[in-house]
């Protein structure tokens, strides 16, 4: 069996290194980005509202800071719309939480829009026309959705054909 070593795609930068990496993730375009905060959040207890940098490190090492306002999820999943925004969601959904699990923000760090997409997510991830793709894990058997911007379903799993994406959004 060959082996193959694994290599660190990119490097939060050490002027970072006092904040707690909530979560990171390399988007379609190749940059890498990790969703900070200044507290670990602590089990239990009811998530709490709060401002949040965005650090970004594009292929060529340029680094990019957004200070994203108001986030609301406890244990996020993020990645980088075309248009230099952010989505950010969170993991599980409470009943009186549904319509703010994911938030979208402008290239200013703006809250824009929120939405729900189901309880349970497991992987996040936009495509190249800014659609926005979730799993969910076993708890919720919705498989696998693409959904717009504005929050409207595009595509689920239990449909036959995988969607080719285009630059053009509804």
């Amino acid at each position: 069996m060959r082996k193959t070593a694994l290599v660190p795609y990119a490097h939060l930068p050490r002027a970072h290194h006092d904040h707690h990496v909530l979560t990171s993730t390399v988007d379609v375009f190749g940059v890498a980005h990790w969703l900070l905060a200044e507290h670990v959040p602590q089990p239990g207890r009811d998530a709490r509202v709060f401002d949040a940098p965005v650090v970004s490190v594009h292929p060529d090492g340029a680094v990019e800071l957004t200070e994203l306002r108001a986030v609301r999820a406890r244990w996020p999943h993020l990645d980088r719309l075309p248009d230099g925004g952010f989505v950010v969601a969170a993991s599980r959904a409470r009943r009186y939480e549904d319509g703010n699990q994911v938030q979208l923000f402008d290239g200013l760090g703006q809250e824009t829009s929120s939405f729900s997409v189901g309880d349970a997510i497991e992987h996040l991830l936009v495509d190249e026309a800014g659609h926005i793709w979730v799993g969910h894990f076993d708890e919720n058997p919705s498989g696998i959705r693409r959904w717009s911007t504005t929050g409207h379903p595009m595509w689920t799993s239990d449909s036959a054909d995988i969607p080719v994406s285009s630059t053009a959004t509804p």
